[in-house]
């Protein structure tokens, strides 16, 4: 005759069982664990193995909104970077593996934070610009950050910072060296934001911690250490290319001679031929991302800083992507004179663009 459980003993035992069943049950893995999950596998590069370039002709176009002017072009033309190494800490000192060449005509162009170039294979590394400690960039992230930097570098990174700053006996140095892993902790805190909410949207991307080697018209190296990522190559258009210029906004006229807005009419025949069911997969994907830039303003006071560069439909699959992005305090953001709160200038870009879908 068996036993008779009181419901106590019950609880106790279904506990027990859950526990073993579950060996690492409470061992909530690190941010960086989750952050990396599945990276090697996407940004895997086999070396022996010649990969096809995508075509010229599939990759979305630069246009004018982030176009780098003649006088970059130049300079990039003059010290061109000749490739970019990771770096990190081993062996009791600092150590370089991941080395990624680049061509002289491998400079895509730039964004507000970073100068982009094209990898010999189908992805691009994406190096930080120097920016200074005021920007607005560095808000109470950047603050969330500082307070447990180690939540947000790997160990290696961690000693890699110390070992640098042991190196130098400047204050201004040490302060300088502190900024630059502080900003890498700040990237991933922000792709997190993103990634943990849609996933399946953003591309994959690895950040590190790099040195950048640039060279002078004699051949001369000048190396600097500065935060990079790195992500695939995608074939598709960037949301920009769907757009249609053809009303221009009132300004003064020395901003409108100067410095042109255009409202954003779009055109998504420019697809191509494409079915109704994707046109409403890529409508429902847009909504998710309009939700959850409500959510990050409403709940967290956080401005998802997204732009029609920022935005990719890819070819042939149709799926919508979004990359480079940041978020930014609302008390930091400026909103335009138009709508109440700041989120809703990013929102009413998406919002123009699925009506131009035309679907019921």
């Amino acid at each position: 005759m068996s036993e008779k459980k009181g419901p106590i003993k019950g609880i106790r035992d279904r506990i027990s069982q859950l526990w073993n069943q579950y060996p690492n049950w409470g061992k909530i893995p690190q941010f960086l664990e989750l952050l990396e999950k599945g990276l090697d596998k996407e940004l895997f590069v086999d070396p022996d193995k010649k990969e096809i370039p995508i075509p010229i002709e599939d990759l979305p176009v630069d246009e004018v909104l982030r176009k780098s002017g003649f006088f970059r072009n130049l300079y990039e033309k003059l010290f061109p970077v000749s490739h970019v190494f990771r770096i990190t800490y081993r062996y009791d000192r600092e150590f370089l593996d991941n080395f990624m060449p680049l061509s002289q005509g491998g400079y895509i162009g730039r964004g507000s934070y970073k100068f982009v170039y094209q990898l010999p294979w189908n992805q691009v590394v994406k190096i930080g610009k120097s920016k200074l400690p005021s920007d607005a960039i560095f808000g109470s992230l950047f603050k969330e950050v500082g307070k447990d930097l180690s939540r947000f570098l790997k160990p290696e990174e961690m000693e890699l910072r110390n070992f640098l700053k042991n190196q130098t006996s400047r204050d201004s140095k040490k302060d300088e060296i502190d900024f630059k892993f502080k900003r890498l902790g700040l990237e991933r805190l922000h792709y997190w934001k993103l990634k943990s909410l849609i996933p399946d949207l953003v591309v994959p991307t690895r950040f590190f911690m790099g040195m950048r080697v640039r060279n002078n018209p004699f051949g001369i190296p000048n190396v600097t250490l500065t935060p990079c990522d790195q992500q695939p190559l995608l074939a598709g258009k960037h949301l920009k290319e769907f757009t249609i210029r053809n009303e221009k906004l009132d300004q003064n006229p020395i901003m409108e001679k100067l410095f042109p807005k255009w409202k954003l009419n779009f055109d998504s025949h420019r697809f191509g031929v494409i079915s109704k069911s994707k046109l409403k997969k890529i409508a429902v994907d847009f909504n998710r991302v309009i939700e959850v830039t409500k959510y990050l303003a409403e709940e967290e006071k956080l401005i998802f800083d997204i732009h029609a560069e920022n935005i990719i439909i890819t070819l042939p699959d149709f799926e919508l992507k979004i990359f480079d992005f940041h978020v930014f305090d609302d008390y930091l953001y400026e909103p335009s004179e138009e709508n109440p709160t700041p989120e809703m200038d990013h929102i009413q870009i998406i919002e123009e663009f699925i009506k131009s879908f035309e679907l019921d």
